[in-house]
């Protein structure tokens, strides 16, 4: 009873902020795992550690064609966030990657895939 009575009183935890924006962009197959590994990396956010070697290790299992997905949950800037990644697997080399979360989460990574285009043309 005692129990019941603390979980009534007790803060529920914030949800994340609802999926409204969507970034995308063609990657090479070698450019997937190192881009994940800066978000992680990201000090705003707090994603799972094996991110980029769970995303990076399916990509063989994706034929030509299909599509896969992954739903993270995470923190950005300390607030709780959920972040959609999608495969397209439109060249076994070279697969599209949609990422869709809330406007500020979708800002910061396509601050990162705007770095990855710089470093392209150097």
């Amino acid at each position: 009873m005692l129990n019941f009575l603390l979980d009534l009183f007790k803060p529920k935890p914030a949800a994340a902020p609802p999926i409204t924006s969507e970034a995308s962009m063609n990657f090479d197959a070698s450019e997937v795992g190192p881009f994940l590994t800066r978000l992680t990396e990201n000090p705003r956010f707090a994603l799972p550690a094996n991110l980029d070697v769970a995303i990076t290790g399916a990509l063989p299992e994706i034929m030509e064609g299909d599509t896969r997905r992954w739903r993270i949950d995470g923190d950005f800037d300390g607030a709780p966030m959920r972040l959609e990644i999608e495969i397209f697997m439109d060249d076994i080399s070279a697969p599209d990657i949609d990422f869709f979360s809330s406007s500020q989460v979708i800002a910061e990574i396509e601050k990162e895939m705007n770095r990855l285009d710089v470093w392209d043309e150097e």
